[in-house]
């Protein structure tokens, strides 16, 4: 309980506040002026001493609040207040005001001992994810990551669950001429061009395997991994064929161009030369290398260049597709006589009788070739190679040309009628 004592006199005033929660030591407020207001006089001739007298007194009450302590929790503090001698004597000399509110409220803070077993902060315990790779050195040049993730776990327990290993290629996707293309040109102008479409972002979003199987070292190393080649030929299918066969038909045609590579060109740069035929092969080859084989047996569904280039009892399997380059079949090969082999045929028939496409030079010759090993009729030879398309490439430039001079003329005349409006 709190007591607030207001004593007036002709003595400086003060207040003592008690407080009985728990029994701690009573704060004291006190407050007495440094001086008397000027003018003021004792009466009764009292002395300054009282001021004295009266901290002897409030440090009287707290030693018998002290020494009461144990006790006092049991008897009512306001009649022993009231009562007490010291209190009557304090009020003669003023007014006494007893606080009869509540006592605030016991705060428990005393300590209890912890039961075995129980943790004060509650624990979770996660197991971290943990990824372990193991790198393989080319050819196969693929990444292994095992990876396991947990759920949060009790702190009883902790286990360890661990996802079945993945297989994540990390090397990058082959390109065309992935080495320097050397300096072996008559002008400036043809390695720049190279560089310039080689760097464009469309042209290497289409990953032309046509131009890959003669220039391209990263190509060559992931051939020897069935993982690294499957996932090539799945983006390079995966390409846009309306977009990609345009851009690089046109590429070709500004390949041998005179303002670029078109003096090298008809020299028969290896590079140069190699490069056209790449581009113009482009669909052929697409949709041939895009052709999928399945198996009877497992019902799984493979590349059937995949198994032309990994099937090592037969090395004569992937010579097929080089012929659409304009790379005549070596004449003691002989192909596996399998569907894949035929479907392949099949289709670089139909392009061997457009004269631009390199398959209308070599496409008898191997089919004749496959027929000896496989029997007759079981590719057709009987195609008209070089009928038609004798002249694409010199059209496609030409348009190319005449598109360019439409927009100059557009825009010459826009500026005219927009300076006569002005006018």
């Amino acid at each position: 309980m709190g007591v607030w004592f207001s004593l007036t006199a002709d003595i400086p005033s003060f207040h003592i506040l008690l407080s009985s929660s728990d029994f701690p030591l009573p704060t004291m407020h006190l407050s007495i002026p440094q001086k008397p207001r000027p003018g003021r006089r004792w009466e009764g001739g009292r002395p300054p001493k009282t001021s004295a007298r009266i901290i002897l007194t409030m440090t009287i009450m707290v030693m018998l609040s002290i020494v009461s302590r144990g006790n006092a929790q049991d008897q009512p503090a306001e009649a022993q207040s009231v009562e007490s001698a010291l209190f009557r004597e304090l009020a003669e000399r003023g007014e006494i005001h007893i606080d009869t509110r509540e006592p605030p409220s016991r705060r428990d803070i005393s300590r209890h001992k912890r039961q075995d077993g129980v943790s004060v902060i509650p624990t979770t315990i996660s197991a971290p994810t943990a990824t372990s790779a193991a790198t393989s050195l080319p050819p196969d040049a693929t990444v292994a990551i095992s990876t396991e993730t947990a759920a949060p776990l009790s702190p009883s327990a902790v286990s360890t669950s661990t996802s079945p290993t993945i297989t994540v290629v990390t090397t990058p996707l082959p390109s065309p001429f992935d080495t320097s293309i050397g300096t072996n040109f008559t002008d400036t102008a043809c390695p720049q061009f190279f560089s310039r479409f080689l760097s464009n972002s469309t042209f290497q979003s289409c990953i032309p395997v046509s131009l890959m199987l003669q220039n391209s070292n990263s190509f060559f190393r992931a051939e020897r991994s069935t993982t690294l080649l499957a996932q090539t030929l799945d983006s390079a299918c995966n390409a846009p064929l309306a977009i990609c066969s345009p851009l690089l038909a046109n590429l070709a045609a500004e390949l041998i161009d005179d303002a670029n590579c078109g003096p090298d060109y008809r020299q028969q740069n290896p590079l140069v030369a190699q490069a056209y035929a790449g581009l113009i092969a482009y669909e052929p080859i697409y949709r041939a290398t895009c052709l999928r084989d399945t198996d009877t047996d497992s019902g799984t569904t493979n590349y059937c260049f995949a198994e032309a280039l990994t099937n090592s009892s037969n090395s004569a399997d992937s010579y097929v597709y080089y012929t659409a380059l304009g790379m005549n079949m070596p004449s003691s090969a002989r192909p596996s006589c399998t569907p894949c082999l035929r479907d392949t045929m099949k289709m670089f028939a139909g392009y061997a009788e457009n004269a631009v496409q390199p398959l209308s030079r070599t496409y008898l010759a191997c089919a004749n070739q496959v027929d000896v090993g496989c029997g007759a009729d079981f590719v057709a030879t009987d195609i008209k190679v070089g009928s038609t398309g004798r002249s694409s490439a010199a059209s496609s430039v030409l348009r190319r040309q005449m598109s360019s001079y439409t927009l100059t003329i557009g825009s010459t005349v826009s500026v005219v009628l927009w300076s006569i409006l002005l006018g």
